[in-house]
C-alpha cells in the first residue's frame, strides 16, 4: 500500500507553521526584553509599583491572618501584642498566625526608622464610617510612602484614577509617629489616640486605605485589622 504522501505534506506543514509561530513569539518576547528601544517606559515602572503594591496589600493580610489567628484562639483583641509573647503575640511561631512583615523600602520616599514596616497602632485610631463613631478601629499603618505607591494603594482597592490624588486627612500628621517605637524591626506606637471621623476630613467607609497627611508629600497607608 502507497503511503499518504498528501497527508504527510499536510502534516508536515502544520510543523512547519506552528514552528514558525513559536519562533516569531520567542523572538518577539526576547525583543521585549532586552531591546529597550520603543518600549513605552512607563508601562516598566507602573507593571514594577502595581507588583510592590500588591506584595504590600499581601503583607497586610498575612497580619491580619495572625491577628484572627490569636483573637479565635481566646486571645481578647485589647490583649494581642504585635511580638512573638507566646499566646498573645501574633509573630509568635507556635501560637501566632503569622511571621514579621517587612516591606518594599522603595515604595517610601523619606528616611525615616519606620521606613520598610509596619506600625502597630492597635485601638487607637477612628476612622469616619469603619466601625463603631466612638470606638477606636484595631489598625496597622505605613507612613512616609511614596505618592505613587500611594495612589496605586488605593487604585487597587477602590478602583480610583491612577492620576487621581490621594484623599487628605488633615487629621494625620507626624504625630502618627510619635511615641513609635521599634524593636525588633516591629514598630508599635504608644501614644495618643487619632480621630479621623469628622468627615470632610475622610473617605467614609474606607478601612483600608492611603491618605495624604498635613505634612508636605506625606503619605500614610492605614489597614484595619478589626472595626469595632
Amino acid at each position: 500500500m502507497k503511503p499518504n504522501l498528501p497527508g504527510r505534506a499536510i502534516q508536515r506543514g502544520f510543523s512547519l507553521l506552528t514552528g514558525f509561530i513559536l519562533a516569531i513569539i520567542m523572538f518577539g518576547t526576547l525583543a521585549f526584553f532586552l531591546a529597550g528601544q520603543g518600549i513605552n517606559a512607563g508601562f516598566g515602572s507602573s507593571y514594577a509599583n502595581t507588583s510592590k503594591v500588591s506584595a504590600m496589600l499581601a503583607s497586610a493580610g498575612y497580619i491580619s491572618t495572625g491577628f484572627d489567628a490569636v483573637t479565635l484562639a481566646g486571645t481578647t483583641p485589647a490583649n494581642v501584642t504585635f511580638d512573638t509573647t507566646a499566646v498573645t503575640g501574633i509573630f509568635n511561631p507556635s501560637s501566632g498566625g503569622a511571621t514579621v512583615q517587612n516591606l518594599d523600602p522603595t515604595l517610601f520616599g523619606r528616611a525615616l526608622t519606620t521606613d520598610g514596616y509596619w506600625i502597630y497602632r492597635g485601638s487607637d485610631i477612628r476612622l469616619y464610617g469603619v466601625g463603631t463613631h466612638t470606638t477606636g478601629d484595631y489598625t496597622v499603618l505605613a507612613a512616609g510612602l511614596k505618592l505613587s505607591a500611594c495612589q496605586q494603594i488605593n487604585t487597587t482597592l477602590h478602583g480610583t484614577l491612577l492620576t487621581a490624588a490621594p484623599p487628605t486627612l488633615t487629621g494625620i500628621t507626624d504625630a502618627l509617629l510619635f511615641g513609635t517605637t521599634v524593636t525588633a524591626a516591629t514598630p508599635t506606637f504608644t501614644g495618643l489616640a487619632v480621630d479621623l471621623q469628622t468627615p470632610a476630613l475622610g473617605v467614609s467607609g474606607w478601612a483600608n486605605g492611603c491618605y495624604q497627611t498635613a505634612t508636605a508629600n506625606s503619605y500614610v497607608y492605614i489597614h484595619t485589622l478589626l472595626a469595632q
